[in-house]
């Protein structure tokens, strides 16, 4: 079974490149460069494949488009399952400001606003099934209250090998964080699917929304469509 990861990331520039490497369990994934600005657009309408939405009834959800943002700057990675196990790891090195004497104006951010790990045959077929499991409203039945955000992992532990300017604590994706550190996310199993579970996970028993345009995207933008059928 092959499984996508996708990340998509929001980057402010300040001196240097960001230096990013990303593991999953033991297995090295990539290393990559943030050399300049990459922004997150609210013109998400031009960037939506409308297909899914209007074959499954789903045409006013482009409304909740508005109410988003879509970033510019995506790695989208296939995996195998055999090797998907314990956590994601995106290690950042970052440390870029301009911190003198207890004060700083400017320093490099990144965010990571999408962060999804899902089996790949969701978003064949320009993203079918993973839109009509959204139309479904789960995976597996929820029989709590507690709504567990997927396919996007909402937060993630921010892990810092020196804390003298700021600690390790959890973060969300609205979160911009700068400095060197390791963003993990832990990799957990419901209904025979990985996925990345939050920080604090809670027990439940399906896997759903409350979905937002961050999650509709993974299933509909035109550019990360097209890199699934590149593979």
């Amino acid at each position: 079974m092959k499984y996508f990861l996708v990340l998509g990331i929001e980057y402010k520039k300040f001196k240097n490149p960001a230096d990013i490497t990303i593991h999953v369990g033991d297995k090295f994934i990539d290393t990559f460069q943030l050399d300049r600005d990459y922004t997150c657009t609210s013109d998400i309408l031009p960037h939506i494949e409308s297909k899914w939405f209007e074959k499954l009834g789903m045409t006013e959800w482009h409304t909740y488009f508005k109410y988003g943002e879509i970033p510019t700057f995506f790695k989208v990675y296939e995996i195998d399952d055999s090797v998907i196990e314990g956590k994601l790891d995106i290690k950042v090195e970052n440390a870029n400001s301009d911190f003198t004497n207890g004060f700083m104006k400017n320093s490099s951010l990144i965010r990571f606003p999408i962060a999804s790990l899902f089996k790949k045959d969701l978003v064949e077929n320009r993203g079918e099934k993973m839109m009509k499991t959204f139309k479904n409203g789960a995976i597996g039945k929820i029989v709590t209250p507690e709504k567990h955000h997927w396919p996007n992992a909402y937060s993630f532990n921010v892990s810092r090998e020196n804390e003298i300017y700021e600690k390790s604590s959890v973060k969300n994706f609205r979160w911009p964080i700068g400095g060197n550190f390791t963003a993990e996310f832990m990799i957990k199993t419901k209904h025979c699917t990985k996925y990345l579970a939050p920080a604090k996970d809670k027990k439940f028993i399906g896997l759903t929304g409350p979905f937002a345009p961050r999650d509709y995207i993974l299933a509909s933008c035109k550019q990360l469509l097209n890199i699934y059928d590149e593979n």
